[in-house]
């Protein structure tokens, strides 16, 4: 099962995100019809898919942490340690696995999420302000440092439920902060980012928030990756 369940966490991730953008793409639709806003009101596609990528961060987060936490829960940790003793070359190499991965996995759901969103809109999607590419490749970035931040955590916690704990959290979770602070958070600045929203700051600035957490983490996590026992 545990072999199956990273499997499980990337399909996860891709039909969360394509179920969540047709979703509020269709509810956009409807809201026309029923009057809640000009029946040929338009809504930017991306504004379907920024929400529904950071749900599927939620099943990425559980697909990184298995990256490292797997090894805590079966003990075969201290095996991997003994075939390479430089902890940093482990952590890193696990760290990179991770960044690969969001990068494929981000491109996929990025250009996935868009095209449903705009079929869901059904011609009431906005001209896109930014080529579509661009997006896709922002979401790959997100989901690639996504990924660093939630293995460095697991690095830390070793805990699988805490490490997902401590990614939903920092991911999404705190959307429910004030915006002027939540913005500074991972989650608030992956909104800001993928949406190409420049209503806090320049958004590319967003993925230096994102950065700037995820190197922090690993910063720390290799602290003490290096100083504890497996």
């Amino acid at each position: 099962m545990v072999g199956a369940f990273p499997v499980l966490c990337l399909l996860g991730t891709v039909l969360l995100v394509l179920i969540t953008a047709t979703s509020l793409g269709n509810d956009f639709v409807h809201g026309g019809d029923l009057g809640e806003h000009p029946a040929d009101a338009v809504m930017p596609a991306v504004h379907a898919l920024g929400p529904a990528i950071q749900f599927g961060l939620v099943t990425f987060a559980a697909f990184a942490m298995m990256l490292i936490t797997s090894e805590y829960s079966t003990g075969s940790i201290r095996s991997t340690l003994l075939a390479e003793p430089r902890r940093q070359v482990v952590l890193a190499s696990k760290a990179l696995v991770g960044f690969v991965a969001g990068l494929v996995v981000g491109a996929a759901v990025g250009a996935l999420g868009l095209a449903a969103s705009e079929l869901a809109l059904q011609g009431h999607a906005a001209a896109a302000t930014e080529n579509p590419a661009v997006t896709v490749v922002r979401v790959a970035g997100l989901f690639a440092l996504a990924a660093v931040l939630v293995v460095a955590l697991g690095a830390i916690i070793r805990s699988a439920v805490g490490t997902l704990a401590a990614g939903v959290v920092l991911l999404v979770g705190t959307l429910a902060l004030p915006a002027t602070v939540s913005v500074w958070t991972p989650a608030g600045a992956a909104g800001e980012f993928v949406e190409a929203s420049d209503a806090s700051y320049p958004s590319i600035v967003g993925l230096g928030v994102i950065a700037l957490w995820a190197a922090a983490a690993y910063a720390v996590a290799g602290w003490l990756f290096h100083r504890r026992d497996a």
